[in-house]
């Protein structure tokens, strides 16, 4: 099993992301225990601070072994630079994770 992370933009424009297959334990492999844990970490923490720092409300969908974040199309300026940043070093984080465990964490950037 491997956790799949898909980060879409919209208009050239980070715009949402969809995690799924973090749910429960890979037959007591630690190494998927620490993926699952570091992904959903940063998937979280994203999605807070998109609320907590560009005081944007993102769409959110979370059930077990799956989140769905969307932000809002139109924002301010300032918002959506904050938004776009977010986005980017959750990226940035990802990747590094995919680094790591490649055999457990699946990256798909969609444009």
């Amino acid at each position: 099993m491997a956790v799949e992370a898909v980060i879409r933009k919209n208009r050239g424009r980070y715009a949402s992301y969809e995690i799924s297959g973090h749910a429960g334990s890979n037959e007591g492999k630690t190494e998927f225990d620490i993926a699952c844990a570091d992904v959903s970490v940063l998937s979280i923490t994203t999605a807070n601070n998109i609320y907590k720092i560009a005081g944007v409300k993102p769409i959110t969908k979370m059930e077990d072994g799956y989140l769905y974040v969307e932000v809002p199309i139109s924002m301010p300026a300032k918002q959506a630079e904050v938004v776009q940043l977010l986005f980017e070093a959750f990226k940035n984080a990802l990747e590094d994770v995919v680094g790591e465990f490649p055999q457990y964490v699946h990256l798909t950037l969609e444009n």
